[in-house]
């Protein structure tokens, strides 16, 4: 059957508001109940939901191939064809904070320091409430067109995670700088609040107490049938070092250092030492979904992602000046940059977590 609306890099529509079309492609060889069928009826079968919506815009030609001709009542369907719209919105968006410092800016980089419950992209309940497309409408207002047309973020966090993310302004620069993350050229130090180690629930915690770090290696399953992700026996596909770094009470702080980037990966690893991280509503039990609560640490997830390091792709690099301001928060020597979260972790009791002296040093610094 046909794929379902989804963003995809190549758009004849542009962004409206910030936000991308979406594309509907029919198979490359159609079910015998579309044949000689007007694609746009199949369209709005497929979308029942949003049929209003989506026959207003095919009603104003705004609907259109990947050629950007417009698709009309009576267009037939075909194999491949690709029916461009834009989405509904969700009537009622949830809440997250918008909050996101600037941490760099140049011809090439956005660096922001993302607060806990943002969503880096659209997805699901959240469209407009994201990083990515406040940064598009941001960076409209001010005029620079080019650069919201083409921002893309070069990695990922969590909604749940706060910290340093990353983001290119140019289309040359993306698979550059994409390329660091994903071949492991970034060096990404991550600061967690958890109980402390108890030799009862995993004896591999021991060292921790005795200032050791601690090597996990495991292979991490992710499922499209479960809300979180589960380790099995096999080849290991996920590696992090564990150092507990600083205590309060019977919880610790934590500074994790992930060598690879697999989807939970920190909070898998965390709660396979019984050490699940203060806040975290789907390790070792999912929770029913409820709202968000920022004001209250023990119903935040405890994980930043406090610095980001990486020696910069010359390729990428050709639209950046000597001349760029830099925040305090970031550095760049000898040619390594490195971008260090300002935001702070809070201890149960709502007491800050510092944690700036716990994080590799910037050089210069």
């Amino acid at each position: 059957m046909g794929t379902t609306l989804h963003p995809t890099p190549h758009r004849p529509l542009p962004l409206r508001d910030g936000v991308d079309p979406v594309c509907f492609r029919l198979p490359q060889h159609l079910p015998a109940a579309w044949e000689g069928r007007p694609a746009a009826s199949i369209l709005l079968e497929r979308f029942d939901r949003s049929q209003d919506f989506l026959a207003a815009q095919l009603a104003a030609g705004t609907i259109v191939d990947d050629d950007g001709h417009p698709i009309t009542a009576t267009t037939p369907a075909r194999g491949g064809l690709a029916l461009w719209s834009y989405r509904l919105l969700p009537a009622h968006e949830p809440i997250v904070p918008l909050d996101m410092p600037i941490l760099y800016r140049d011809d090439t980089l956005l660096v922001i320091d993302k607060p806990h419950f943002l969503p880096t992209i659209p997805r699901g309940r959240y469209v407009t409430h994201t990083a990515l497309v406040q940064l598009r409408r941001q960076l409209a207002a001010a005029g620079d067109t080019a650069a919201a047309a083409a921002i893309t973020p070069a990695h990922r966090l969590d909604r749940l995670t706060a910290g340093v993310l990353l983001f290119t302004l140019r289309k040359d620069a993306r698979g550059p700088y994409q390329t660091l993350f994903s071949h492991g050229l970034t060096q990404k130090t991550y600061l967690a609040i958890a109980p402390l180690p108890h030799p009862t629930r995993s004896p591999r915690t021991l060292p921790l107490l005795d200032g050791q770090a601690v090597e996990i290696r495991s292979r991490i399953v992710v499922s499209r049938n479960r809300l979180d992700c589960y380790e099995e026996p096999g080849k290991p596909n996920a590696h992090t070092t564990v150092e507990l770094v600083d205590s309060r009470g019977d919880h610790g702080l934590y500074r994790l250092t992930p060598h690879t980037g697999k989807t939970h990966q920190l909070r898998v690893h965390m709660n396979s030492l019984g050490t699940n991280l203060v806040g975290d509503p789907l390790y070792p039990v999912v929770a029913e979904d409820s709202p968000d609560h920022p004001e209250d640490p023990q119903r935040t997830l405890q994980l930043l992602a406090a610095q980001l390091s990486f020696p910069p792709p010359h390729q990428a690099d050709a639209g950046s000046s000597p001349a760029d301001a830099c925040h305090p928060a970031a550095l760049h020597d000898s040619g390594t940059r490195v971008y260090r979260s300002e935001r702070t972790l809070r201890w149960p009791d709502g007491t800050p977590a510092p944690h700036h002296r716990y994080l590799p040093p910037m050089k210069g610094s």
